[in-house]
């Protein structure tokens, strides 16, 4: 097991109550959210390889050195603290109501408003679980199975924030609704190419698609009816206005079963 995933194992399981906390760490708050908030602040005091080194000796295990070597710079939890300082850091031009509070109650999930400038809460969530392979397959399992708790949990770790599994997946599904004419366009058309794709059960030129390969969208331009007639539909066009923006993830959660408000309500 990952130093990653045994991170994610043990949070659960002390956010819980169903793990005894290991030397170093003291719970006193008996809500899951509130626990969690405050195993946060004592595991960034402890350091994340430490914290599992601990756990796992609770457990009778000892991962391998090679795990927490690897764990550095480019694992996923040595990059959450600085995406997190990231969206808690306010701008001068945004309003103070609009500033999410630092030291707000993580007990009560705030509401979080679209800024024009710092990312959201929920970009950041997104970012964090796109680092590491393993946990954007737990964060997809996690929506799919409609687990609450498991998804606050992941979302005060990765943005230290509290916000509901349906307030996000609104958020996403609508997301396309904050933008500009090309890039509604842009989306409308290439959702109903990737619908088209699945229902034809192309997986392959789905994943291609999404991944961004420019000669698998060149070669698919000027195959797919939706695309032949239509000459703003560059890779420049595709690239701009869908790639750099969070659909492909979106697409990734629809082809694998989560379930939108917007898909509900129809």
């Amino acid at each position: 097991m990952t130093v990653t995933a045994y991170y994610l194992k043990a949070l659960e399981e002390l956010a819980a109550g169903s793990r005894t906390p290991p030397e170093g760490i003291s719970l006193t708050e008996e809500e899951p959210m509130a626990r969690a908030a405050q195993l946060q602040t004592q595991i960034r005091a402890m350091g994340i390889c430490e914290f599992v080194r601990r756990c796992a000796a609770q457990d009778g295990q000892t991962l391998p050195q090679e795990a927490y070597d690897s764990f550095r710079e480019e694992d996923l939890m040595a990059t959450l603290a600085a995406l997190a300082q990231a969206s808690e850091a306010p701008t001068a031009e945004a309003p103070a109501e609009e500033t999410p509070a630092v030291e707000a109650d993580p007990c009560q999930p705030p509401k979080i408003d679209e800024p024009d400038g710092p990312r959201s809460a929920y970009e950041v969530l997104l970012d964090c679980c796109c680092l590491d392979e393993k946990l954007l397959y737990y964060f997809i399992d996690v929506l799919k199975r409609e687990a609450e708790e498991e998804f606050q949990k992941l979302a005060l770790v990765t943005t230290r924030k509290a916000f509901s599994r349906a307030d996000f997946l609104y958020w996403f599904a609508t997301e396309q609704d904050r933008a500009d004419q090309d890039e509604l366009i842009c989306v409308t058309i290439m959702d109903a190419c990737l619908d088209r794709l699945a229902a034809e059960g192309e997986k392959e030129l789905i994943a291609a698609l999404l991944c961004g390969d420019k000669t698998t969208f060149e070669l698919f331009r000027c195959e797919a009816p939706e695309l032949q007639h239509l000459p703003a539909a560059t890779y420049e066009w595709y690239e701009k206005n869908y790639l750099r923006r969070y659909y492909p993830i979106r697409y990734m959660l629809k082809f694998n079963g989560v379930r939108f408000p917007k898909e509900e309500q129809q």
